[in-house]
């Protein structure tokens, strides 16, 4: 369908709701709202020109997909603004840097839930995912690991929500596929000459930049 004006957007029942996903903060790539993504493609030009008015940015990431960036100069914000936890970029970094590996191409991308909490400990050391999951050792081991393990567990929830990945199962046989939106938090380092070398990197230094808009994937 071809919209030559907003008003024609706006009397599409499309419009709310992608309005209503992108104002919760979800990305909508070609990989899974698929019908979603097919109207914000026909309506791009006419949905910037929309939010502009409430000072929020309609983007579209490299891989294609949609997502609100609100004007951090605005007080207070018209929409909200919400940063991403320590533990859900962490997350977030870490699927990117698998959707990478070409490994994961022979299963779809789906990638076990505990595959992704081994390469995070692999990446960070045990002390070091910790201290970026904002614990402390305690003299309890165990309740330690099952309270990263429940910081994790969220995390998913979150990225999941905001259409980064999808989820099938839950627990020990839970498998996550990371669709193109996930490659969002590979931007901070997009333009390395090994991408996935250069993630792996900013994943291992734990450099989460909470104050850079690229590192704050949410509205």
């Amino acid at each position: 369908m071809i919209y030559h004006t907003l008003e024609e957007v706006i009397e599409d029942p499309m419009f709310a709701r992608a309005d209503l996903a992108l104002r919760r903060g979800r990305h909508i790539g070609p990989d899974y709202d698929t019908a979603l993504f097919d109207f914000l493609s026909s309506t791009s030009k006419l949905m910037e020109r929309f939010y502009s008015y409430f000072s929020v940015a309609l983007l579209q990431g490299s891989e294609g997909y949609f997502y609100l960036l609100p004007d951090r100069l605005a007080v207070p914000p018209p929409l909200g603004l919400r940063k991403l936890s320590v533990m859900e970029m962490l997350t977030g970094q870490t699927l990117a840097l698998m959707r990478l590996d070409h490994k994961w191409l022979e299963t779809n991308h789906r990638i076990p839930d505990l595959a992704i909490f081994g390469l995070m400990e692999q990446l960070l050391g045990e002390q070091g995912l910790i201290r970026l999951a904002g614990r402390r050792r305690g003299k309890d081991l165990g309740q330690d690991a099952r309270k990263l393990r429940e910081a994790f567990a969220m995390a998913l929830r979150t990225l999941e929500r905001l259409g980064f990945v999808r989820r099938e199962g839950r627990g020990e046989l839970g498998v996550v596929v990371p669709l193109s939106a996930v490659m969002r938090f590979a931007d901070p380092v997009r333009g390395a000459e090994e991408l996935e070398l250069a993630l792996g990197r900013l994943i291992a230094e734990g450099q989460i930049k909470e104050d850079d808009d690229e590192a704050d994937p949410d509205t």
